[in-house]
């Protein structure tokens, strides 16, 4: 049985542990207005660069291609005829730390059925998060490449971290002539649910061209062709950064779910080891005093 000192110590302990857990909680919480104000903020920038590749979309696919049968800059992102099928990127967005309850094995567990269902093909990894650099690097598969990785940018995500992945992806995508790239992730709903989310981000889909736009009423200076390669990699990092506001806030909700479930399991083991003390020192005190009694009963026989 243990003792009176041991069961004080692991009520010490637990209280300790309780709450670490419950200023995580409170940071989490914190942090979670930050990142709602900062995706709130991110989203007017994206529709509207959407709204201006659409409109510019129709116009660029329509310009002559080059004679060599090649696809031109435009097709390559939109269309990719002539990418090679048996290569893909994979883009995976984890946290940098756990205590987030299944936040990072959910994205991972994703991330893994998506190689097994294309282990004939070459996968380019983005990873994000280190989470999912650890993992990567530990799974060690001969069709796997691991081309990029950022880690230790949450929760402090700035739009520098889209740009370069951007970069990094645009690079990837038009060097290797990937066939597609798919992003895994964690989805932002509501402080109490976060959904799994697996979409192809290129090629880029065709956009609905707004119909009161007439772009032939307008002169283009450089050129059609040198403003839509400037805002094509825009409107792609901006969805990014969105999407990576909305995996930090996502994960700063499950760490807040997880502490505050480890901070109530934690005061109910509390309460089991106050009731556990309070049995053994009554045992003690019963010992005790029967101690005492057959003493007494000794002295008078």
């Amino acid at each position: 049985m243990e003792s009176l000192r041991d069961i004080r110590q692991n009520i010490k302990a637990v209280k300790s542990t309780q709450q670490i857990m419950q200023t995580m909680k409170m940071i989490s919480n914190a942090r979670i207005r930050k990142a709602q104000d900062a995706m709130t903020a991110a989203r007017p920038f994206a529709i509207k660069m959407q709204e201006m590749v659409g409109d510019l979309m129709q116009d660029v696919l329509s310009l002559p291609q080059p004679e060599d049968g090649s696809e031109s800059w435009a097709h390559r992102l939109f269309i990719n005829r002539t990418a090679d099928p048996t290569r893909i990127g994979l883009v995976v967005i984890t946290g940098d730390k756990g205590l987030a309850g299944s936040f990072n094995a959910v994205v991972l567990r994703a991330a893994l059925r998506f190689i097994k269902e294309h282990e004939d093909r070459e996968i380019y990894i983005f990873a994000i998060g280190k989470k999912g650099r650890d993992f990567f690097t530990r799974l060690k598969k001969p069709n796997l490449h691991l081309v990029y990785e950022s880690v230790g940018i949450f929760p402090k995500v700035s739009y520098a971290h889209a740009e370069l992945l951007g970069e990094a992806l645009f690079k990837t995508f038009l060097d290797q002539r990937l066939r597609t790239v798919t992003l895994i992730y964690n989805d932002f709903k509501s402080l109490a649910s976060q959904n799994l989310t697996e979409q192809k981000i290129l090629p880029l889909m065709r956009l609905a061209k707004k119909e009161s736009a007439d772009l032939h009423e307008f002169e283009f200076e450089p050129g059609l062709l040198d403003i839509f390669k400037m805002l094509v990699p825009r409107l792609v990092k901006a969805n990014l950064y969105r999407v990576l506001l909305e995996s930090q806030a996502a994960n700063l909700a499950a760490t807040t779910n997880a502490m505050d479930a480890a901070s109530k399991n934690a005061g109910e083991i509390v309460s089991a080891l106050g009731l556990k003390l309070n049995k053994v020192r009554q045992t003690g005190i019963t010992n005790e005093i029967l101690d005492i009694v057959n003493g007494a009963e000794a002295l008078n026989n």
